[in-house]
């Protein structure tokens, strides 16, 4: 299988402070790869990294293409969508607002009405508040508009940092079974990042095991479950 995002010995910082010690992986090309780690391991620094939020050092290649001197508009034009930690909506414009903003790095205008429709299509609810200003939304409808917005920019590759955050049950399974769709049905890439290692590694492919900014255990998503400390560790069995 063809690799679409591929990093070697990435660091990175905030200021003075280093927090990434030389990561290499991989995404592969229609693949789910999750980041496992304690809070602090350097998960969503690693996805910030990547997106061009954090002065970073080593390589970072996707579809080919080194990006690692790029900045992150110019990271997002080309096919990689970051749905952060936090969700980041701009809580007093209204959904539509928010989707449109998604689309703002696109020239292709005569298309981007037919994304909407399509983002609707996996969040109904979002079409029935597109009028509704994005900080009165539920927590579970402020992820589902990130997620919409990310798609908004029609990427090959979503980074996605702690998705089930704060939600209900409910919620969490509706937005897993998406992202298995987006993965199944639109080929998308998905890089996740996730407390829940369980749930993570239940529509995983590979998985990598972080530690203070180091990566100490790298494997299919069924090695990682079958790993007797690791299950114990983060899995609680």
């Amino acid at each position: 299988m063809s690799h679409l995002l591929e990093v070697r010995d990435l660091a990175a910082a905030y200021d003075r402070t280093r927090v990434l010690h030389g990561l290499s992986f991989d995404v592969a090309e229609r693949g789910i790869t999750t980041l496992l780690g304690a809070n602090g391991a350097g998960k969503t620094s690693t996805l910030r990294a990547i997106s061009g939020m954090l002065r970073r050092e080593g390589q970072i290649h996707f579809a080919g293409r080194p990006i690692g001197r790029l900045g992150t508009e110019d990271i997002a034009r080309l096919g990689i969508g970051h749905v952060p930690d936090g969700r980041g909506t701009f809580t007093r414009l209204t959904v539509e607002e928010n989707l449109q903003l998604g689309s703002v790095i696109r020239r292709d205008t005569d298309v981007i009405r037919q994304d909407m429709e399509r983002v609707y299509a996996y969040f109904p609810v979002l079409q029935q508040r597109r009028l509704q200003q994005a900080g009165t939304l539920s927590g579970g409808e402020q992820q589902m508009l990130a997620v919409a917005r990310a798609l908004m920019t029609r990427p090959r590759l979503l980074l996605l940092d702690e998705p089930s955050f704060g939600l209900a049950p409910r919620v969490v399974r509706e937005l897993f079974n998406i992202f298995r769709q987006l993965n199944q049905e639109e080929g998308i890439s998905l890089l996740l990042v996730e407390q829940n290692a369980a749930l993570a590694l239940s529509i995983a492919d590979s998985a990598y095991l972080l530690e203070t900014g180091r990566i100490v255990f790298a494997g299919t998503a069924e090695a990682v479950r079958q790993n007797d400390g690791i299950r114990r560790a983060y899995l609680g069995s």
